[in-house]
Order: structure tokens, then C-alpha cells, then sequence
């Protein structure tokens, strides 16, 4: 942007010391000057090529620019990357950058790096006066990573937009004189691509026996920067680990299997479900320990039960595979997402389920006057869902900045109502904003929540938010309103996992039972890498959530039948009733069977004192019989 206002300006006051009224009447089309800027791409690289061509031509014989001054080129640092990777980049260009005239020759340039995240300009200086016989060329060539995506066969290539206030036509008042700025744009790939399935915004297409071109008009690019998907599939490899702290020190470690009972702490995570809109499919390669249970809740997200050890420090880990497909570009079946507005509340009031996602929530404050009042205004006038739709994720991108200082801080989730009012915002804030307002609007939503921006490297993965909206004859339809492109993001998306969605706005977390130091169970241990893994997926030995209980013999339950158990089991073993109950409840028995034992032993002890009292007197009286027996006897 500064590299245009700086040329417009340098032209200008050029022209004003050029021009000579007296001599001729101005004539339209005096100068103009041409950007014709190229992405190319070639299947197996990581990069794109940029070409910039720069050109100025004088149409009008009467004028001239001298060899005076410089033209100055932009080029971007990406956004939201960290210091030391935008300086890598840096390297990078510089490695591979050719500043060369209209016939290959080489020419100066100078290099002014800006602050980190403002780029750098390559200053040229005008080699020779441009005449209306002798245009003037400068081609400005280099590689970046900048524009381009690639997991494995899917890749995603971003252009570059032009700002709202850009100009294409410009009148010097001084001399009447007047210049027209075209910017043309175009990204070209090999035809050994895999499948285009997105393109935004319109394009016309032409191709050659080696390569396909995408061409966008100027005023399409205006605040919507091209974006390009190819590839209808993506595989990628999730890596779970989390470290569970020691939180008992009572119970002896060496004996944990006899304590165990005694000595435990539960866990519930939640894994990642399987998404029938974008055919998301599971495959696990190794969880251990083995889940306790698995039960799915009512948004159909999965959630497993793990119990560790608490006398001892322990590690949860699970690996596997997570497959994504989606249609391509002329396979697109809109049909659902442009049904008609009293159409669709119609089917809505049919859905039994539209209550749950339509209730207002601390941050999806739907009743708020203020969101009912943006929400009133963006609805009116609209005549499709899919008007609906574009019109919100147009005014979320308008109103919300993405804070990079807050996705990098503690990023304290603030609500739509604050956050639409000028609050400090990220993905979160986004999701939360556009839920609100269609909530308001009478239109089922919720919040989804997964890992984005995946590629090839096994990388911590931080988290993303976004919206999916209910659409009959479709189900649920994804939206990503942090993206800037007004219909960027709506519908299918391979670029994501989704690991779990919720019909409220209470983000999950790990949900954590124990007797025993509670402060001392958190996430820090958690640990999640997703990187793209095509060419070492085979499903065959693999497990499914069919297969991952099946040596228990339990199914997946519902979380009406896990419940009871569950609860039951937990108080038994992770709380402080629990531990109580499993304490002494032995205790009370053993010393029941004692004293059962004691009580035997008396009445026994009694019985054959009894019984050998009983026998003395037996014996006494026989004796006494036996002698009045004998003494009769003798008479």
C-alpha cells in the first residue's frame, strides 16, 4: 500500500513540473502504469514463484518522465508469524530475488528492511526517461512459502487483495492531465495438481498443453485476496500424549496394584469425533492405556475415561489417523445453502432440536438489544440463507481486528456484545460474534472447535473456533468467520480437524477426578501434534471406535447409559467419600468378621465349659447312684 501511495505521488509531482498547458489540451489516457503481478506454482513445491511486472507508458506525445527518482516494490512478511521465522523468510526471498529490465538485464536495487511484520522494499532507480516511444519495464522476481499451504496432496495457494480506497484512474488538477493504474493478477499451476475443489472470487480460466491460468479482475480482488484449494482429500496423523502428575503421597507406590483401588485419578478427554459433512473418519494406531469407557454425547463428540495411578506420575498417549474428503470445484451442490429464507424458518420450525441452538448464553448473548439490533439490520433485505450467511461474515470481518497480542497472551474470552464493541479479538471472539447474531436472527448455530493450518511437520497445534450452522437436507454447515474473504470458508473444509462442536458456549476441557491434590492436575502435560501423513495410512491395521473397546466387550455408550456407572464408579474411586468409603468400609469388615470371630470363639469356649460341667455332674451323679447301688447291694 505505501509502495503505491509513494509511486502516485512521485508521478504526480513529476507531472507537475513536465506539463505544459499552453502548448496542448490534455487528452485522456495520458500515462498509465501496469502491475502485473504472477503466482506460479509447481506441483511438489512448498513455494511460490512471484513475478512482478511493473510498466508506465506515456500515451501523450506532449509528455515525458525523466531518469530521475526511484520506483519502490512492497514485499509482505506473512501475518502472525513469529520473529525468527518472518527473518528466515526474509533470507529467503533476498536468496532467491532478481530485479531485471523488459530484456532480462540486471538492475540496481537497494534493500530497506522494515519492522517485522511490515516487510521489506526493494528500491529501483528509473534507469532511463519513459516517452510515449520507450516504455519503461522493471520485473521483480522471487520465491516465498508466504502464499502457499501444503499438506501432503492438498494445497492452498492466497493471493493478494487490494485495498478499499485503491485508485484506477487519477486527474492532476494542475495540468488535467490523467494516469490510469491497472493491477493485474493472475496464479498459475502445472497440470499435475491434484483437483481444484475452491476457488474465491470469480476468475476466468485458460490453459496451455503444460499449465492452468486463474486470472481475477481488480475490482474482484478489492478487500477478497484469491484463494485456491486443490485436492478433494487429506490425510493427516494426530500424536496425543498427556503427562499425568503424581498427586497421592500416602499410598505406597511399590505396592500400587494392591492400592490401587485406593490410589487413583480419573480422567475424561475428549477424542476426535467423526463428521459426517466433510466424511471425517477416525483410525486409531495406539492408545494406552486402554479407555475404560467411551461413551458419545448428545453433539455426538467422544469422550473416553482413562484411570491412572495417582501415587505415581503416568502418561496417557494415543496416536492414529484422521481422514477428511470434500467435493470438487464443479461437483459443488449449493442447492441446500441458497434455499429461501421463509423456507428455511419454515423447516426449522420442524427440526425439534432448533431450541437448543437457538438459547442466549453468557458469550452468545442472542437477546442482548445490541446484537438483536446488527442482527435485524444484516437479515433485512436478504432473501436466501446463503444472503444470510455472507452478509454476517462480511460485517464480522468489517468490525473485529485480529489482536495477535492477545492469540499470544492469556486471551481471556470477552463475548460477542464486548467484542463486537471494539474488544480485543481472535478466533474465539469471531466464532462467538457471528453465533450471536445468528442466534438472533432465528438461525440454529454452534461452535466447533479443531486444529487448522496443518502441514507436513509435526508441530504443536493450537487451537481454532469456528461456526457451524444448521441446514436442513444438509446438516451442519461450516463457516469461518476469522478469515478475512467474505465467502472464503463456508462449507466443506479438508484444511481442519474437528475435534469436538458444543451447543453452548462452555469450551471443553480436560475433566479431571481425584481425592488428592487437586491443584496439582491440570493441562500443562498436554500435548498434541497434527501433521499431514499421506503415503503412510493403511486403514487395514488400524482401529476404529468399533474396534477400540472390543476387548473389554463394551460398546460405545450414550451418555444416558454411561452416566449411572459412571458416577458410581468415579465416587468410588477419585473422591474423598470415595477413598473414605473404600478405607474404611474394609476396615469396618474386618473388624466385624473379628469380632464375629471373637463372639464364635466365646460361645464356643462357653458351650464346651458348659458341656464339661455338664459331663462332671453326669459322672457325679452316676458315681452317687453307683455307690447307693452297692451299699444296697450289701444289705
Amino acid at each position: 500500500m505505501k509502495s503505491i501511495y509513494k509511486t502516485i505521488i512521485s508521478i504526480s509531482v513529476l507531472l507537475i513540473l513536465l506539463a505544459h498547458p499552453s502548448q496542448a489540451f490534455a487528452q485522456k489516457g495520458d500515462f498509465v502504469i501496469d502491475t502485473d503481478t504472477e503466482f506460479s506454482y509447481i506441483t511438489g513445491n512448498d513455494y511460490v514463484t512471484v513475478r512482478t511486472e511493473y510498466s508506465r507508458k506515456v500515451l501523450n506525445k506532449l509528455y515525458y518522465l525523466p531518469a530521475q527518482g526511484e520506483r519502490i516494490f512492497h514485499i509482505a512478511d506473512a501475518s502472525a508469524e513469529s520473529e525468527e521465522k518472518v527473518k528466515k523468510e526474509r533470507e529467503y526471498k533476498l536468496s532467491t530475488l532478481k530485479v531485471e529490465n523488459e530484456l532480462g538485464t540486471p538492475l540496481k536495487y537497494e534493500v530497506e528492511p522494515l519492522n517485522i511484520g511490515e516487510g521489506m522494499y526493494i528500491k529501483v532507480g528509473n534507469y532511463r526517461e519513459t516517452t510515449a516511444d520507450s516504455p519503461y519495464q522493471v520485473i521483480v522476481t522471487y520465491n516465498t512459502h508466504d502464499y502457499v499451504l501444503k499438506a501432503g496432496s492438498y494445497i492452498t495457494i492466497v493471493g493478494t487483495s487490494l485495498p478499499k480506497d485503491v485508485k484506477f484512474e487519477e486527474v492532476d488538477e494542475n495540468n488535467g492531465t490523467t494516469t490510469y493504474y491497472n493491477y493485474y493478477f493472475r496464479i498459475s499451476t502445472d497440470k499435475n495438481i491434484p483437483p481444484l475443489s475452491k476457488i474465491f472470487p470469480k476468475f476466468s480460466k485458460s490453459e496451455n498443453n503444460t499449465h492452468v491460468y486463474y486470472d481475477f479482475a481488480q475490482t474482484d480482488r478489492i478487500e477478497n485476496a484469491p484463494v485456491l484449494e486443490f485436492g478433494t482429500k487429506a490425510i493427516y496423523k494426530f500424536d496425543l500424549s498427556y503427562t499425568t502428575p503424581k498427586t497421592d503421597n500416602i499410598t505406597p507406590t511399590t505396592y500400587s496394584d494392591i492400592f490401587k483401588s485406593l490410589s487413583t485419578n480419573i480422567f475424561e478427554l475428549s477424542l476426535p469425533r467423526e463428521f459426517s459433512e466433510t466424511n471425517q473418519k477416525v483410525y486409531f494406531e495406539n492408545v494406552s492405556p486402554a479407555p475404560k469407557r467411551i461413551h458419545v454425547d448428545s453433539e455426538g463428540n467422544l469422550l473416553a475415561t482413562f484411570e491412572v495411578p495417582a501415587n505415581k506420575e503416568s502418561k496417557i498417549t494415543m496416536t492414529g489417523y484422521i481422514t477428511v474428503e470434500q467435493d470438487k470445484y464443479d461437483e459443488h451442490d449449493d442447492s441446500a445453502i441458497e434455499i429461501g429464507l421463509t423456507q428455511y424458518y419454515q423447516k426449522i420450525k420442524e427440526w425439534g432440536s432448533s431450541s437448543l441452538y437457538l438459547r442466549p448464553t453468557k458469550f452468545w448473548q442472542s437477546t442482548d438489544p445490541y446484537i438483536v439490533q446488527i442482527a435485524n439490520t444484516l437479515l433485512k433485505d436478504q432473501l436466501t440463507l446463503l444472503d444470510v450467511i455472507k452478509a454476517d461474515y462480511k460485517f464480522i470481518g468489517d468490525t473485529l481486528e485480529y489482536d495477535n497480542n492477545k492469540a499470544n497472551s492469556d486471551n481471556t474470552r470477552i463475548g460477542a456484545v464486548e467484542a463486537l464493541s471494539g474488544g480485543q479479538s481472535v478466533c474465539m471472539e469471531y466464532a462467538d460474534s457471528m453465533i450471536a447474531i445468528l442466534r438472533a436472527q432465528g438461525i440454529p448455530a454452534r461452535a466447533a472447535l479443531g486444529y487448522t493450518n496443518i502441514v507436513d511437520t509435526s508441530n504443536e497445534q493450537i487451537r481454532h473456533q469456528w461456526v457451524q450452522i444448521w441446514v436442513p437436507d444438509y446438516g451442519w454447515l461450516s463457516v469461518d468467520p476469522t478469515f478475512e474473504s467474505e465467502n472464503m470458508k463456508i462449507g466443506q473444509m479438508i484444511d481442519r480437524v474437528l475435534w469436538e462442536t458444543f451447543n453452548n458456549d462452555s469450551l471443553s476441557n480436560i475433566m479431571v477426578y481425584s481425592a488428592d491434590k487437586l491443584e496439582n492436575l491440570n493441562s500443562e502435560g498436554f500435548s498434541l501434534k497434527i501433521y499431514s501423513a499421506e503415503g503412510t495410512f493403511n486403514p487395514d491395521n488400524l482401529m476404529t471406535y468399533t474396534d477400540l473397546l472390543e476387548d473389554q466387550n463394551q460398546a460405545i455408550e450414550s451418555a444416558e447409559q454411561y452416566k449411572v456407572s459412571y458416577w458410581l464408579d468415579t465416587l468410588l474411586k477419585a473422591t474423598v467419600i470415595g477413598r473414605a468409603i473404600l478405607i474404611t468400609v474394609p476396615v469396618i469388615i474386618c473388624v466385624l468378621v473379628i469380632a464375629i470371630i471373637i463372639t464364635a470363639i466365646k460361645e464356643i469356649r462357653k458351650k464346651t465349659k458348659m458341656n464339661s460341667v455338664k459331663k462332671q455332674m453326669i459322672n457325679k451323679d452316676q458315681n452317687a447312684n453307683l455307690s447307693r447301688y452297692s451299699e444296697t447291694s450289701k444289705k
